[in-house]
């Protein structure tokens, strides 16, 4: 990445409820009906996690989104499912599709660069790299686009017709590519064409699919037809390059995180129903030891501001339960009774940040050296015993500790030796389907797999063993992934295993003795699995291209976890390349506008990094048009952000009768007092204590007591607090998100419909100025496309 610019992260899916938080998310995995990480329901290595009919309530899966900025390498579409047929006992074929079809993307992992005091980025100083894929399994076939063609088709597929796509008349078919050539023809609007080389604007013809040209066009000896036409004119219609086979692109065609990857496709197993699922895998080739050893070193250099993640250890900190007393005028006391927390747990910044503002308070230390913490967390922690404790939790500095994502803080590496045979008699034997004969032959590889270091660290870490019968079931990994510290534990395993991917024949055929119906019968069902095995397999397709080893060996990393660690691992706005962008811009908002003071750029960094703190990003959708809308507002109601004057208790105008029209006693006209009683300003001097503060100019009584009721901050007897930073941004975002002060949201004029500008000044009090700050929001639209993850998405 030449720009030292981050890449963006999404989730494959969106979660239903817009307020989980990451580890609810990873939780929600629990209710897969298979396919967990990192071992599945035989008990066999597992690479990947399953999103199908269990987690369709949880997540919205009508379609797949790629996790990650990267380039699409290879995928392979089905024109129709592949078909297994099953024979059971009696003897009965049953007939399962299962499809193959897949998507490979390749990303590139890096930390944000170091940066000098100035905050420029220090040169000769490249931070450490890894190449990472994604991997979206068992997507829709081919057949299921034909029979819903509506259904929007991923863009890196071969556009391979065209439909005329004029407002009303038709298409000019020119005889050369040029405006000005000789019409030849006229193609009716939606006529569908394919289409030869591009010259400029125009497209060669090649062919009519449907449609009749008006007049007709005399084909060439080759069945070529003549002329050019428009090609903005045209709706590409996209298609795979080949069905069936595995496509490899040896450039990479880009794609940006969120963007559309495909849709789930069926997927059955021999004693089960077909269903939608999609297999989502994330995995890289390289020596992750040796990359997370060098991110760490990397880390200990990175500010202070990355270090978004809370680590909170077992029988170090204690939760205090909630009392009806509690509030931001009488927090917890670190000498209140309490219970001891017996699990260790790290919190992303992203779950504190979503938390409601009566579920978070902060204390001025005596000395007023800083902000002390609490933050009220329920369903997160259990006790010595396992037993789930709810309360108010206290960030102490040493029994806390802060880290940044790019320290991997509790992530382990295992390289997983064990066989398929040895976890497949283990597994069997765990759900006591082994005969006393087969036990005794598969003593030895049940006995090396019990020993293997995945459940060596379960048995560690109390994952096992909930019936007390010594082992490891895929019920029991269930249970576990229910549990937030267990779910986490889990999800920060990286394990290098032989892809599932990977075809090998010997390895599967090792499995035959032990998989017969009885001694010398072939298991009919497990032949036709191989079959499918083999069919689903594409590896050796790229092998040693693009990245992918020969071996067919790979580290995994659990997707849903990896992704919120990346998503969360840097702020939503980086604070100093905004900065830069801002002032090299500055002379540009407005003419004769002085040059940005150190004061004003304080200021502004003030806002920024509150921004990060307070802004909800609905994970990884935070909304581009309304942080561009937010700073615009700020940088009108705060005067261009020259002095401090909207941080402190001064008025914000220096001859206090100016406020004297928001009084209700000293206002001159009665139109003026009628208003302020209407707002809540009922005493003589309401109008000057409850004087506009901040950056959306908090004014009048009632809204300053909205504001108490929202935040659980005293604003209407400590109304100065309002003008603070950490008050008056999250103020501004509430107020214009939740339509505070006018009724109107922001969303009224920013939404999936349009974007628009002038009238979402009515969010604070009219159409005053509304041009001039929606030229500002362009502006600052166009800074927060280089400087943040902010995307042209709408929450749904």
């Amino acid at each position: 990445m030449a720009d030292n610019k981050p890449i963006n992260w999404s989730y494959p899916f969106p979660s239903r409820d817009t307020n989980s938080s990451p580890l609810q998310l990873l939780i929600n995995m629990a209710s897969a009906k298979g396919g967990h990480y990192p071992t599945g329901e035989n008990g066999l290595w597992h690479g990947g996690v399953h999103f199908d009919e269990g987690t369709a309530t949880l997540f919205d899966q009508t379609s797949v989104r790629c996790m990650a900025d990267g380039e699409v390498i290879a995928y392979r579409i089905d024109d129709r499912y592949p078909v297994s047929e099953f024979t059971d006992e009696i003897p009965r074929v049953k007939r399962a599709p299962f499809s193959t079809g897949f998507v490979l993307v390749k990303h590139s992992l890096q930390p944000p660069p170091l940066r000098n005091a100035d905050g420029s980025i220090a040169e000769g100083q490249t931070p450490p790299a890894l190449t990472l894929y994604s991997l979206y399994m068992h997507l829709l076939d081919w057949a299921g686009y034909q029979t819903q063609p509506d259904l929007p088709r991923p863009a890196f597929w071969e556009a391979k017709r065209y439909t005329v796509n004029t407002q009303n008349q038709g298409l000019s078919v020119r005889a050369h590519p040029s405006r000005g050539a000789a019409k030849l023809s006229e193609l009716p609007k939606g006529t569908e064409i394919t289409i030869g080389r591009a010259e400029g604007d125009f497209s060669k013809l090649v062919s009519l699919i449907s449609g009749t040209a008006q007049p007709a066009l005399p084909a060439d000896d080759e069945g070529q037809l003549p002329g050019y036409v428009s090609t903005g004119f045209l709706k590409p219609h996209s298609e795979p390059a080949d069905y069936d086979k595995v496509v490899v692109l040896d450039s990479g065609l880009p794609i940006k995180a969120g963007d559309l990857i495909g849709h789930p496709g069926l997927y059955q197993n021999h004693d089960s129903a077909a269903q939608h699922m999609v297999h989502v895998e994330l995995f890289s080739c390289d020596d992750v030891p040796t990359f997370i050893a060098q991110s760490r070193a990397w880390a200990s250099r990175l500010p202070d501001d990355q270090q978004t993640l809370l680590r909170v250890y077992k029988r170090a900190s204690k939760l205090i339960a909630h009392r009806d007393d509690i509030n931001t005028e009488n927090p917890p006391r670190l000498s209140d009774h309490g219970t001891q927390i017996g699990v260790d747990l790290m919190i992303p910044q992203a779950l504190l940040d979503g938390l409601p503002a009566s579920r978070k308070i902060q204390v001025k230390t005596a000395a007023d050296s800083g902000t002390f913490h609490w933050w009220r967390l329920d369903g997160l922690f259990a006790d010595a015993n396992g037993n789930p404790i709810d309360g108010w939790l206290a960030e102490q500095e040493l029994i806390t500790t802060r880290h940044s994502p790019w320290e991997w803080e509790g992530f382990q590496c295992v390289e997983e030796t064990g066989t398929a045979v040895e976890k497949l008699a283990y597994s069997l034997d765990a759900r006591r389907l082994l005969s006393t004969e087969e036990q005794q032959n598969y003593r030895a590889q049940i006995n090396k797999a019990d020993g293997g270091p995945i459940l060596t660290l379960a048995r560690l870490h109390d994952i096992v063993d909930t019936n007390k019968d010594g082992t490891l079931s895929s019920r029991e990994i269930r249970a576990a992934l229910a549990k937030p510290w267990q779910a986490q534990l889990l999800g920060q395993l990286i394990t290098r295993y032989e892809s599932e991917w990977f075809w090998e024949k010997s390895k599967w055929d090792e499995l035959d003795p032990l998989l017969e119906e009885e001694p010398g019968t072939p298991n009919l069902i497990w032949n036709a699995e191989k079959q499918r095995i083999e069919k689903l397999s594409w590896w050796k397709a790229l092998e040693d291209q693009l990245g992918v080893i020969v071996s067919g060996k790979a580290w995994h990393f659990q997707p849903i976890a990896a992704v919120s660690t990346f998503l969360h691992a840097s702020r939503l706005i980086d604070v100093e390349r905004f900065l830069d962008a801002y002032i090299s811009q500055h002379e540009h908002f407005e003419k004769n506008t002085p040059a940005m003071s150190t004061l004003s750029k304080g200021n502004l960094r003030t806002i920024v990094e509150a921004i990060n703190r307070h802004y909800k990003s609905d994970l990884g959708k935070a909304n581009l048009f309304e942080l561009s809308y937010m700073f615009a507002t700020a940088r009108h109601e705060a005067y261009h952000f020259p002095t401090g004057e909207f941080f402190s208790s001064k008025p914000e105008v220096g001859n206090i009768a100016y406020f004297n029209k928001y009084d209700p006693v000293l206002a001159i006209t009665q139109e003026h007092r009628d208003r302020a009683i209407g707002h809540g300003n009922t005493q003589s001097g309401d109008g000057y204590k409850y004087r506009g503060r901040g950056l959306v100019h908090l004014t009048w009584k009632n809204n300053y007591r909205k504001a108490k009721e929202h935040f659980g901050v005293d604003f209407v007897n400590q109304p100065d607090k309002a003008a603070e930073p950490e008050y008056s941004v999250p103020i501004m975002i509430w107020g214009m998100k939740e339509g505070v002060f006018t009724g109107r949201k922001l969303n009224h004029y920013i939404n999936a419909s349009g974007v628009n500008y002038d009238e979402a000044r009515r969010t604070i009090n009219g159409t005053d100025q509304q041009q001039l700050i929606a030229s500002y929001a362009k502006k600052f639209e166009i800074i927060l496309r280089e400087t943040s993850s902010a995307k042209e998405t709408f929450a749904p």
